[in-house]
């Protein structure tokens, strides 16, 4: 006597939802080879550290429906979640606030978009007002208009006594560091694809000597090229091209991730680097640069870290990186302020 054998339709739908469940959690699992692999070498784990939000957020979703479900794909990602502790610490903190009163340089590093507010109205003097009102001792500025002078900053900002700015013969936006402590030894380093890249000096406090540095790194050519992706003719050729673009960026901001660190290295003095990195804390850029430094935001900040005001403000691209074993960050803020499209970082430092 012969059985009748029963074929059970297989679920497209069913299987297609569980490959995206399983390649969503691979590529947030794969996300910190953002931090070691160089774009250099590969880009392709910096876009994922670039849509590591989405990422998320797509694991937390089939998270809670595997579990109302009480499927056992939710472990997929649930460990997806999991493996990006690393992440979660250096985009959302809880630290106690110390009295700012007992700081020693109350520093602040400010991307101010050539001074240009909204509809292009100059910020200068309102930027300028801002950071008096917060007592800031010593300020790094990115982004400071290629025309702009020493003579001009000092107009708005008399409250500095020592200025250094990198200059621009190429037309290219500037670097400066302003200071109501001595500064010397100058440096500036430029790139042929990024002028003026970084700007460091020596300060001095209380006859101690400290690195002080500003950079801005290679930009993403987001605001150049997202008004091209929308629907239009060739709209798949310009999204490729766009990629293309943002990619070659990836590879020139590792080179000079690298150039900078080997700067930081030969400097004998405690170190104090900030700046526009244009990568998010899952970028190889942001691994390279802060080395064995410190991060003020995890060391002092509080809340969701975001630095950039547009993007659903989900990005933190501006940090301030210092050597723990001279600085102590005792608080970390960013400015609400609509100056720029960068909101300002500011950092009180007890120096030992």
């Amino acid at each position: 006597m012969t059985k009748d054998i029963e074929f059970r339709p297989v679920s497209i739908s069913g299987v297609l939802i569980r490959i995206v469940i399983i390649l969503v959690a691979t590529l947030a699992s794969l996300s910190f080879l953002a931090l070691l692999i160089s774009p250099q070498t590969t880009v392709i784990f910096q876009w994922i550290g670039v849509l590591l939000p989405a990422l998320i957020c797509g694991n937390f979703l089939f998270f809670i429906i595997g579990l109302y479900k009480r499927s056992w794909y939710s472990i997929c990602p649930l460990i997806a979640l999991l493996a990006n502790f690393h992440y979660f610490i250096k985009v959302i903190q809880i630290n106690r606030i110390a009295q700012t009163e007992t700081s020693d340089i109350r520093f602040a590093s400010y991307n101010v978009r050539e001074f240009k507010m909204i509809y292009n109205l100059s910020s200068m003097q309102q930027i300028a007002s801002y950071i008096d009102s917060q007592r800031v001792n010593t300020l790094c500025l990115q982004e400071v208009p290629a025309d702009c002078s020493v003579s001009e900053l000092k107009q708005s900002f008399g409250q500095f006594q020592y200025f250094i700015i990198t200059g621009s013969k190429s037309g290219q936006n500037q670097l400066a560091i302003l200071s109501k402590f001595p500064l010397d030894s100058v440096q500036v380093v430029s790139f042929k694809e990024r002028p003026n890249c970084a700007l460091f000096a020596d300060l001095s406090l209380r006859g101690k000597k400290i690195r002080i540095g500003t950079c801005h790194l290679q930009t993403t050519n987001w605001n150049q090229v997202k008004g091209d992706l929308l629907p239009a003719e060739n709209t798949a050729f310009k999204w490729w091209s766009a990629i293309k673009t943002m990619s070659e960026n990836f590879r020139l901001r590792g080179g000079q991730a690298d150039y900078l660190r080997n700067l930081i290295d030969q400097s004998s003095f405690p170190t104090l680097i900030c700046g526009d990195f244009n990568n998010s804390p899952n970028s190889y850029s942001y691994h390279k640069i802060k080395g064995n430094l410190k991060d003020a935001f995890r060391e002092a900040g509080n809340g969701y870290g975001y630095t950039y005001s547009n993007l659903m403000k989900l990005f933190r691209i501006d940090f301030v990186f210092f050597s723990g074993a001279t600085f102590q960050a005792v608080n970390y803020r960013t400015g609400q302020v609509d100056y720029s499209d960068h909101l300002p970082v500011l950092v009180d430092f007890k120096v030992n």
